[in-house]
């Protein structure tokens, strides 16, 4: 066998689980054959009791492991372990990691820049509208959009970075194989090819509910901080957050009327401590020293009510500072005039003074 077999059919011993596979081939080395040892030397090892070892002697499904390998071959599915240099950096720092990532579609960066977008199936108009918002934001900024496809605002979280051109992963309940909800098969399609499907459960695996709390620890361990948008008391999303605190992940959460029951998980983990989002700057404050690829501060036109006079002002300006005797003699116009123009533009938020009566054009404006 090689090791990627070995690992595949340690995983189909009953019991035998990730965290006490990491602790055998911790003891022993990825080329040990496993099956070979004895009880004795299997019962060395922390977690492996005398059930366990005979457990893995009795084992002899060996073609398991490389009908496995075969059948991800021909749906072009990767399988990446956690002892490769292509396994995600980020998730290899979590507490019991996955032993193995089935990956369907392009290859996962182990140093990507990913967020999480998480939240209710039972979204209201404005959980869809924030989602949208905040998704085209960090997709414009380069960074990977992570979810678990579930209907409601991962579906968005998904749909809306595929639109915008974006890298998304979806981390799955189920084989790679088998997409849940069957009505997402083509925005499945769409993110293989700009994205991922990730799943740590074999191919075939069924949406069986136990499934999906335990791939939430996949969602937030892939990303430098997680973002909650709408969440009831008993929302999946709000594992994910819980899993995010675990990992020692940043947890962002958008606030909502403290009417909706859509917004009372959200509103919750405000109150104890995850950061209120209302903008996507809120975000990059907080993980932008994290990134791999640092990202350039977003600009955003604002729509702004301007006479003609004001526009002619505006585009003498730029970034760098003027004094107001050399923007006066630029433009023509006198100094107290113009004083009086800078002054209604610095009050509509398209002009900022710094000190010795310099002048700039403010960061979210530019002249198309």
């Amino acid at each position: 066998m090689n090791s990627l077999e070995q690992l595949l059919n340690l995983l189909n011993v009953p019991g035998l689980g990730p965290h006490r596979i990491r602790s055998l081939i911790s003891a022993y080395s990825l080329e040990t054959t496993i099956f070979n040892l004895s009880v004795q030397q299997l019962c060395l090892v922390p977690g492996i009791d005398m059930k366990l070892a005979r457990h893995i002697k009795e084992y002899s499904k060996f073609d398991y492991g490389r009908r496995e390998l075969d059948n991800a071959r021909k749906l072009d599915t990767t399988i990446v372990s956690f002892y490769d240099n292509g396994y995600p950096l980020l998730l290899r720092k979590i507490y019991n990691p996955p032993v193995l990532l089935y990956v369907r579609g392009n290859r996962v960066p182990p140093r990507g820049d990913c967020v999480a977008v998480v939240g209710t199936r039972s979204m209201t108009r404005y959980g869809k509208e924030v989602t949208t918002g905040l998704v085209k934001d960090l997709t414009s900024l380069g960074l990977t959009i992570v979810s678990g496809l579930a209907r409601g605002i991962d579906t968005v979280a998904h749909n809306t970075c595929v639109a915008a051109g974006g890298r998304t992963l979806a981390v799955l309940g189920t084989g790679v194989d088998r997409i849940y909800p069957a009505e997402n098969k083509k925005l499945a399609q769409g993110i293989m090819e700009q994205g991922a499907m990730i799943s740590e459960y074999p191919l075939g695996t069924k949406p069986d509910a136990t499934n999906f709390p335990r791939r939430n620890r996949i969602i937030s361990g892939l990303s430098l901080g997680t973002i909650i948008i709408e969440a009831g008391t008993k929302s999946g999303a709000i594992l994910t957050a819980l899993n995010a605190v675990d990992q020692n992940r940043e947890v962002f959460a958008v606030p909502g009327r403290i009417t909706d029951k859509q917004s009372v998980g959200c509103n919750r983990l405000i109150r104890n401590g995850a950061v209120p989002v209302t903008k996507v700057d809120d975000i990059l404050e907080n993980i932008e020293k994290q990134l791999n690829k640092p990202v350039r501060p977003m600009q955003q036109n604002l729509e702004l009510d301007l006479n003609r006079e004001e526009r002619f002002i505006l585009e003498k300006l730029s970034h760098d500072p003027i004094q107001i005797d050399a923007l006066a003699e630029e433009t023509g116009i006198d100094v107290i005039q113009l004083l009086s123009k800078l002054l209604e533009l610095e009050l509509k938020g398209a002009v900022v003074q710094i000190s010795g009566k310099q002048f700039l054009k403010s960061g979210q404006v530019f002249i198309q």
